[in-house]
């Protein structure tokens, strides 16, 4: 089965959310190198087929490929590890846009060009 396709946009986000983690697995706390991050993903709680929050920085955080993968075979600490990150409020915040319908027309698989340049942005200022 093949996987979602990742795209220009989801490589730019996945930068933004590890540099914004400061390159640290947000669960064990094992620091990157920005030059050699390759342990490190960009973790999205609700997958990216769900449209409504693939670009949300409440569903996604910098794991380590171990913490990853535990968490990802192991759904009821994945959702302790989301409620103690978040805390109920932005927990219920994030449910309720996942379970938000995209109006028609609405770009389901990029980022608008705005949010873009406003991602390099602040990709330059926490590099900077």
């Amino acid at each position: 089965m093949a996987g979602i396709k990742r795209t220009a946009s989801d490589a730019l986000w996945s930068n933004y959310i590890r540099t914004r983690d400061g390159w640290t697995c947000q669960r064990c706390g094992r620091k990157y190198s920005p030059n050699r991050a390759g342990g490190l993903h960009c973790s999205h709680y609700f997958g990216r087929s769900n449209y409504s929050v693939r670009f949300c920085s409440l569903n996604t955080e910098s794991l380590c490929h171990g913490c990853h993968s535990y968490l990802t075979k192991n759904p009821h600490d994945h959702r302790d590890h989301k409620l103690k990150q978040l805390g109920q409020d932005k927990y219920d915040e994030l449910v309720i846009k996942k379970n938000t319908s995209l109006k028609s027309g609405e770009k389901k698989y990029y980022l608008s060009k705005e949010f873009r340049a406003e991602i390099k942005k602040k990709l330059e200022e926490l590099d900077g």
